[in-house]
C-alpha cells in the first residue's frame, strides 16, 4: 500500500505542477491579448508584436463562436474578449481545484506516515528481538565472592594485633559459605586464594544463586557478630556466552570490581543489567553506584534485593 500512495501523491504532485503552469500560461495569455486587444481599438501599435498570438486565440474561438459584438454602431470581433473571459474562467476554476487537490495530497501524506510509521514500528519490534536474542546468547554467569574478617574486640584505643586470626575466619568463613551453596543445581565452585568464583550454566537461575549467596553470607555475618567479629563481604558478577574466554576478559574484570571494595552488595557492569533486564520478575534491582574507571570509563551497578 505504500507504494500505491507514494505513486498517487506523485501523480497528484504531477497534476499539480501541470495545472500551475496552465495557470501562469492562461493569465500571460490574458494579460497579453486584452492589452492588445484594447490598444488596437484606440488604434495604438505598441503590442502588435502579440498579433501571432492573438490571432491564433481568435481563431480558436471562431470554430465554436463567429460572431460580431456591436458598439456605438461599429462591429468589433468579440472573439479576442470572449478567449480571454474564457481564459480567466479556466483560471478560477484551476484556482479553486488546486484547493481539493492540496486536500487529497495531505490525506494520501497522512496515509503514507501512518504506513512508515507501522513500517518503522515493525522493524523497530524486529531489530530489538533481534538485540534480545544476541544479548541472551550471554547465558553463563560468574559470581567472584571475596571475604573481609575483623575482629571487633581490637581497636586504636584498647590495642591488639588487627591481623590475629583473621585468616582463619576468613577460611571458616568460606568453609560454611560453601557447605551452604555446594548443593546448588548447575553451578561449578572454585577456590582461588582468598576468593572464590562461583560458574552457573543457565541465567535463568541466577536470582536463585544471588539469593542463597545473600541468605547464607548474612547467616555467616550473624554468627560471627554472635563472636565479636565483622564479616565484610565483596561480590562481583557477570555475565559471558559460549565464544568469550573466560580467563582472559571475564575473571580480570570480576576481580578489578572487586577492587572497588562496594561492601556486601553484587555489584556488576552495564552488560549484566542488560541480560538481567530480559529476566522475568527479578528479584533483584540494578542500582547505579557510579562511573569508574576498570578497563576504560564504565559504569558500575549494584543489586539491591527487593524488599
Amino acid at each position: 500500500m505504500l507504494v500505491i500512495y507514494k505513486f498517487l501523491s506523485k501523480v497528484l504532485q504531477a497534476i499539480l505542477n501541470i495545472l500551475f503552469v496552465i495557470q501562469i500560461t492562461l493569465m500571460i495569455l490574458v494579460f497579453l491579448t486584452a492589452t492588445y486587444w484594447f490598444l488596437n481599438l484606440i488604434n495604438v501599435t505598441a503590442f502588435d508584436f502579440v498579433r501571432p498570438i492573438a490571432d491564433a486565440a481568435s481563431s480558436i474561438i471562431r470554430l465554436f463562436y463567429n460572431q460580431e459584438v456591436e458598439i456605438g454602431g461599429v462591429y468589433i470581433d468579440g472573439s479576442l474578449l470572449l478567449f480571454d473571459l474564457i481564459a480567466v474562467v479556466i483560471v478560477f476554476i484551476i484556482t479553486k481545484s488546486k484547493f481539493y487537490f492540496h486536500r487529497a495530497m495531505d490525506y494520501i501524506n497522512d496515509w503514507i506516515r501512518g504506513c512508515e510509521q507501522r513500517l518503522e514500528a515493525k522493524f523497530n519490534k524486529s531489530l530489538q528481538k533481534e538485540v534480545e536474542n544476541s544479548i541472551k546468547k550471554c547465558n553463563n554467569v560468574a559470581v567472584l565472592v571475596q571475604f573481609a574478617a575483623k575482629n571487633m574486640m581490637i581497636d586504636a584505643c584498647w590495642g591488639g594485633d588487627a591481623n590475629a586470626g583473621v585468616k582463619e575466619k576468613e577460611e571458616e568463613a568460606f568453609k560454611t559459605f560453601y557447605a551452604s551453596i555446594k548443593n546448588i543445581s548447575g553451578c561449578k565452585f572454585a577456590k582461588t586464594g582468598d576468593k572464590m568464583l562461583i560458574l552457573l550454566n543457565d541465567f535463568n537461575n541466577v536470582d536463585n544463586l544471588l539469593n542463597f549467596i545473600d541468605i547464607s553470607v548474612n547467616r555467616i555475618r550473624v554468627n560471627m557478630k554472635k563472636k565479636k567479629w565483622l564479616l565484610i563481604s565483596y561480590i562481583a558478577v557477570d555475565v559471558f556466552d559460549n565464544h568469550t574466554n573466560f580467563k582472559e576478559d571475564v575473571y580480570p574484570l570480576l576481580e578489578k570490581l572487586l577492587t572497588l571494595k562496594i561492601q556486601n552488595e553484587a555489584v556488576c557492569l552495564g552488560n549484566f543489567c542488560m541480560r538481567y533486564e530480559l529476566y522475568p520478575e527479578p528479584m533483584y534491582t540494578p542500582f547505579l553506584r557510579g562511573t569508574y574507571t576498570i578497563n576504560d570509563e564504565c559504569e558500575v551497578w549494584s543489586l539491591v534485593k527487593k524488599s
